[in-house]
């Protein structure tokens, strides 16, 4: 059977909506090759978490969950997403182009087709016309949050949202259990491709699944066993055949769920991550969020009160764009159950509940009530769900311009004429975060000039932090680590290992102090052999203070459980050593000598230890600054003796003529200068 001219033309639209929108937004904003998506810390952190899984397949990696960074700790790919399910995309870019940037850059833009094909089907099947389904698939491919997130890579595949929520509906619609089981595979999926969007996806499912029951018991007269009793009538009725590979299907899926899981539940475990209530709550969408678009060059918000204030306010970008919502808002006004049948009514239940249930307003939210459930308590930025929602709000777009095409037959040619490239023109008038692929290739180049010669398989890297900022620093260290089939001392991630210093510079202080954390982590933080077999690895580079008695015995580290008295901080005293500058850091180097016969520890279990603070004064001697900077202490104080610091001093805050002061506090307890320890005063005369 021939196809007409009308259904090539139906057939093509999709594609050619797609093409449209992929060179108006993706390729326009990254200039094609030229640009990386996101920033030189998380896109660089997940492109390594790409990488890994193609030196583990390619034998060059020893492990897909105990990567090389943040070395020895255990589990350490269960401080962040893993990136399974997209693996397979970039693993053949990976080993077509032979560049692992360059397959970032094909895996991020494939994420965009997969999206499309994926929100194009599943509107469809859901009874949308090819030139509704195409619209609704671009918004849930390319609107506004999709960009404003782009930084945030493990957030791009999204395919299993609509396939998940659409087989699910079908399910609850049909009763068929291989719907069921089609919509697992896409949730488990799904989950793989990253954490963040198998959750919300499940979330939006189970909310949708309350809603079902709801809804025919109130407005159907359906009582909640009535309701259960269609879905067992159905298996029933099914063949001994079926319900066993149904049942074969569901367990593999559940079997490959806790495959994915354990090793979260293990970082849970050993680390006792836990998100608290604050952090949480700082990225629980307000109403301002909705609205909220700073990278858009239409829609970014103006400064005044009414977005002022929202913390975190990179993660609020959720405005969907205003052809989006006039389109989803009109299909909800225009859509009903009758009409439409339950896919409506799930539809946007579903996202007025969530909208509601994560709203952040005057420091309540309902959120409060679920967050601490399994899974719920370790997923902080809530804000990300609009990705999620933008599927919903396609759905109600789908029907508002279907109902009115039905309606009247010269509102598909509005729609072609003036709604479509206003919606392409939209979603392509923002900036999408990026940085240039040379400057990914010149760190790690400039880090690979300092790697020492002739490296063992067992040794273990470690680099200073220099060029900054410090993300980007442990990032670089970590590819090249990687390159090198080396473990590494630094690491970056969501989740830090217990005792690490984020921003430690040159200072060699950390080598032993990450590991005798490790020690302590595994209980042998008594045992000098075990610190020796792992201090011997490990191969610093660009650290300066390094004290070639680490390498033979561990430096003193203890934790106090009181309050030290006036008279004990008294026998402390300052001695300045020395006073440089390199790469444009100024530093200095110092003793603190301890004269009384018990040691300060370097740490306070009782949330009080000391610390060292700093300060500028002028010439006058007046403060130019206040004392809010703080640095740990990298070690106990010893008895007796005295403990090596070297401080860096931000350039920021130079001045000219006065004088740098330092000083200790006990926090919550009082300043060593007020108690009759004289802070140490360096004079400060910076060159212009």
């Amino acid at each position: 059977m021939k196809m007409n001219s009308k259904d090539r033309w139906l057939l093509c639209l999709p594609l050619a909506l797609f093409l449209l929108a992929f060179l108006a937004v993706p390729i326009s904003q990254m200039h094609g090759l030229k640009m990386m998506p996101g920033d030189i810390g998380d896109a660089r952190l997940n492109n390594y978490f790409l990488e890994n899984i193609y030196q583990f397949i390619t034998g060059h990696s020893a492990s897909l969950w105990h990567l090389g960074f943040f070395s020895p700790f255990p589990y350490v790919l269960g401080f962040s997403d893993n990136l399974f399910g997209s693996s397979p995309v970039y693993l053949l870019a990976r080993f077509l182009t032979g560049q692992a940037d360059t397959a970032f850059q094909f895996w991020f833009f494939i994420g965009y087709g997969t999206n499309f094909v994926a929100a194009y089907y599943a509107l469809r099947r859901l009874g949308g016309s090819t030139l509704a389904s195409s619209i609704g698939a671009l918004i849930f491919s390319f609107a506004l949050p999709t960009s404003a997130h782009a930084g945030h890579a493990q957030l791009h595949y999204r395919f299993g949202i609509p396939l998940t929520i659409t087989f699910f509906f079908l399910f609850l619609d049909r009763k068929e259990f291989h719907l069921l089981t089609a919509a697992g595979a896409w949730l488990a999926w799904q989950f793989y491709c990253g954490v963040y969007m198998g959750f919300f996806t499940l979330l939006f499912t189970s909310v949708a699944t309350v809603i079902y029951f709801l809804y025919n018991r109130y407005m159907m007269n359906a009582s909640f066993a009535q309701s259960t009793r269609d879905f067992t009538t159905q298996w029933i009725l099914q063949s001994r055949n079926e319900k066993l590979k149904i049942l074969f299907y569901l367990t593999v899926l559940l079997a490959a769920m806790v495959l994915l899981f354990y090793p979260y539940l293990q970082v849970s475990h050993l680390y006792g991550v836990k998100r608290s209530w604050g952090e949480i709550a700082s990225m629980l969408p307000r109403l301002q969020s909705y609205f909220l678009s700073d990278a858009s060059y239409f829609w970014s918000a103006p400064a005044s009160k009414v977005f002022s204030g929202i913390p975190m306010r990179h993660e609020h970008q959720m405005f969907i764009g205003a052809i989006p919502m006039m389109l989803a808002v009109l299909g909800f006004i225009i859509g009903n159950h009758k009409k439409n049948g339950q896919t409506y009514t799930l539809m946007s239940g579903m996202l007025g509940v969530m909208i509601v249930l994560t709203l952040y307003v005057g420091g309540l939210s309902l959120w409060i009530l679920l967050y601490k459930l399994p899974l719920a308590s370790a997923i902080r930025a809530m804000a990300r769900l609009d990705q999620v929602m933008l599927f919903p709000v396609a759905y109600l777009a789908v029907v508002a311009i279907d109902q009115l095409c039905e309606r009247e037959q010269w509102v598909s040619k509005v729609v072609c004429v003036i709604v479509l490239p206003l919606l392409i023109f939209e979603f392509s008038a923002t900036s999408m975060g990026v940085s240039a692929k040379d400057d990914w290739r010149r760190r790690l180049a400039e880090k690979e000039f300092t790697v020492p010669d002739k490296l063992n398989e067992k040794d273990i890297l470690f680099f200073a932090q220099n060029k900054g900022p410090f993300f980007a620093d442990e990032i670089d260290s970590m590819w090249v680590a990687l390159h090198h089939g080396v473990a590494t001392l630094n690491g970056y991630s969501g989740i830090f290992p217990p005792g690490y210093t984020f921003e430690f510079g040159n200072a060699c202080t950390e080598l032993p102090k990450r590991i005798l954390s490790y020690l302590s982590f595994t209980r042998q933080q008594d045992d000098v052999d075990a610190y020796k077999n792992i201090i011997r690895r490990v191969v610093p580079v660009g650290f300066v203070g390094c004290d070639e008695n680490w390498f033979i015995t561990p430096p003193p580290i203890s934790t106090v459980a009181r309050e030290y008295s006036n008279d004990e901080i008294r026998q402390l005293s300052y001695l300045l050593v020395n006073k440089s500058m390199k790469d444009e850091q100024w530093a200095v180097e110092f003793k603190i000598v301890n004269a009384g016969d018990l040691p300060i520890s370097s740490s306070s279990s009782i949330s009080k230890p000391m610390r060292l603070s700093w300060r500028f004064v002028d010439s006058s001697g007046k403060p130019a600054s206040g004392w809010e900077k703080r640095k740990d202490l990298p070690f106990d104080i010893p008895a007796k003796g005295a403990l090596n610091i070297r401080l860096r001093i931000d350039p920021n805050m130079e001045i000219r003529g006065g004088a740098l002061q330092i000083s200790l506090v006990q926090e919550g307890v009082f300043w060593a200068h007020d108690i009759g320890v004289k802070p140490l005063e360096i004079p400060w005369e910076m060159p212009l």
